[in-house]
């Protein structure tokens, strides 16, 4: 089984740019489809977020997300990657990204 079979959630990822001199706004960087999961009692109880509000996405490792970065769903719920949040793993062959995030 491939990686990108597990992948069904479409998500739009923004960034803080700065527009001119001071001034900054949120541009689209790109979109993508991802494997959304609500976040474990487990993980919660390990402090990576709060049980119900905090949710893991698995995607590709080519995606550019960062820290501070707004992911927006289909159902227009909007995301915060959290600070640190941003992990490369590896099971088998298979290479991955795991994100922490936010409601």
């Amino acid at each position: 089984m491939k990686f990108e079979h597990l992948l069904t959630h479409k998500i739009i990822i923004s960034r803080m740019t700065s527009v001119s001199g001071y001034k900054v706004a949120m541009s689209t960087v790109t979109s993508a489809y991802v494997n959304l999961q609500p976040l474990t009692a487990q993980d919660a109880s390990l402090g990576l977020g709060v049980y119900g509000k905090s949710y893991k996405i698995y995607c590709d490792t080519a995606l550019a997300v960062k820290d501070g970065d707004k992911l927006k769903d289909e159902n227009n719920n909007i995301y915060t990657v959290q600070k640190g949040g941003a992990t490369t793993r590896s099971q088998g062959s298979i290479e991955y990204q795991e994100l922490i995030i936010t409601k």
